[in-house]
């Protein structure tokens, strides 16, 4: 009875072995079919309509070797470059004020823009009057008498003190520059008088009024905060990176070589623009942003005409900044590069796509160096192992997005997808293209910059 059930149990495990061995094999089988259906569907080989699949329709551009100007994007604040505090010199009540000392007021300088009580003052100047006269008199009744002994020295002493002494020079001396200390009081009195009235050191305007009528000062006391309306400056910062493209002035540097800026600012839902200069560099990078600050001026921000109006001060600002030429390059439309800055053209119907460098990017362009035809392509290759190839200027540029596109893909062009429709068709074709070209800009066009 034992060994029926010992065979009947390795009968039992035999049977279920194999049927294991079965469902593998079979498992095994359907995975290989599957694989082998996979790699067999070609998307070049799918079938369309009984054919093969149709060309990839893309926007093709000419290349175009060109000078490029470049412009770095900045921002800043519009400041006065003069700003002080005025001060009284001398104390006293505020008796009147000029209402241009408002804050907001504009002055021309020599202005007056506070008036002192100076009747204290004025009783200083005639007290330093009547001194002077004093000493005038001392000072010539001296001189007569030195000019009297003189006469009446006969005999010349032995030593020189003694004729000094007779001839009354000391007192003479003495006498003169009594004299002129009066006259140095009476000037420091009317002075002070003057510094009564309290005028502005240059054209400006008021930025905020400090005191009023009835109130009493001290000298060094400030009575407006006031800045200059003949320049403003405008800090801006700039990337270490954009630095090689910036040509910033030196000490000995004219006009004529300092690079232009363009500042954009917003009145509104009004936009105007100012041109200036950029006239110096700060002399250390920002140690929070390590940016390098230029200084960029304009002249005559606070002229107000129908093209713009007054620079405020405080006033937000965009700005670009003219850069270096970069001669014999091409621009290409931001849209056409990938962001590992790969471009596709059409070679002979199929797509290519080049790995290349940039040597200026925007929001809107990327610029590349150019090669042409009759030059020789060095492939180089990066630390990466991606090769970089640079543009001929026989190259066909694709400016539609191609990042989802295998290399090789069949394509034509936009303009050869409508040469057999009908007019009508074709009119409406041509006119979606030209709206297209007008907002995004073909390759050429891409390349106009702000002169």
């Amino acid at each position: 009875m034992i060994q029926q059930d010992d065979s009947s149990e390795i009968y039992n495990k035999k049977v279920h072995w194999a049927a294991h061995f079965v469902v593998t094999v079979i498992i095994i089988v359907i995975a290989i079919g599957i694989l082998l259906a996979l790699f067999s569907n070609k998307p070049q080989t799918r079938k369309w309509g009984g054919g093969e699949a149709p060309n990839v329709v893309v926007e093709i551009a000419n290349l175009q070797q060109q000078d490029y100007a470049a412009w770095i994007d900045s921002y800043g604040t519009a400041e006065s470059l003069t700003r002080t505090q005025l001060v009284a010199e001398v104390g006293g009540r505020v008796i009147n004020v000029s209402p241009n000392i408002r804050a907001g007021g504009s002055f021309t300088q020599g202005d007056v823009l506070a008036y002192l009580d100076d009747r204290n003052f004025r009783v200083a100047v005639d007290i330093a009057a009547s001194t002077l006269a004093d000493s005038e008199v001392r000072y010539l009744q001296e001189v007569a008498q030195a000019d009297l002994a003189a006469q009446e020295w006969n005999e010349r002493p032995n030593n020189d003190a003694a004729q000094l002494l007779a001839l009354r020079k000391p007192q003479v001396a003495a006498a003169k520059a009594a004299m002129q200390a009066s006259k140095a009081r009476l000037n420091n009195a009317k002075l002070d008088l003057e510094r009564t009235q309290i005028r502005a050191p240059f054209d400006g305007k008021v930025l905020q009024q400090m005191v009023d009528i009835g109130q009493v000062v001290s000298p060094t006391q400030t009575i407006a905060d006031i800045y200059g309306t003949d320049v403003v400056e405008v800090r801006l910062p700039v990337k270490l990176a954009d630095l090689e493209h910036l040509m910033i002035p030196e000490d000995n540097e004219t006009n004529q070589d300092q690079p232009k800026v363009l500042l954009t600012g917003e009145f509104g839902s009004r936009t105007y623009q100012w041109q200036g200069q950029i006239v110096r560099s700060e002399g250390a990078l920002d140690p929070a942003t390590r940016m390098l600050y230029v200084v960029a001026q304009i002249n005559d921000p606070f002229i107000s005409n129908e093209q713009r109006p007054a620079i405020r001060i405080g006033q937000f600002l965009s700005a670009k900044i003219e850069g270096r030429l970069l001669e014999d390059v091409y621009v290409i439309p931001r849209r056409a590069v990938s962001q590992n800055f790969v471009v596709s053209v059409a070679d002979e119907g199929l797509l290519k796509k080049r790995k290349v460098t940039p040597l200026w990017t925007d929001a809107k362009s990327v610029v590349v160096s150019a090669l042409s035809d009759s030059e020789s392509i060095l492939a180089q290759t990066t630390a990466g192992g991606s090769r970089l190839d640079r543009l001929r200027s026989s190259d066909l540029l694709i400016l539609t997005p191609t990042a989802n596109l295998p290399e090789g893909t069949k394509v034509k062009s936009l303009t050869e997808g409508f040469k057999n429709r009908p007019d009508s068709q074709n009119q409406f074709v041509e006119k979606q293209i030209l709206q297209k070209n007008s907002a995004t800009g073909s390759a050429q066009s891409s390349s106009a910059t702000v002169k």
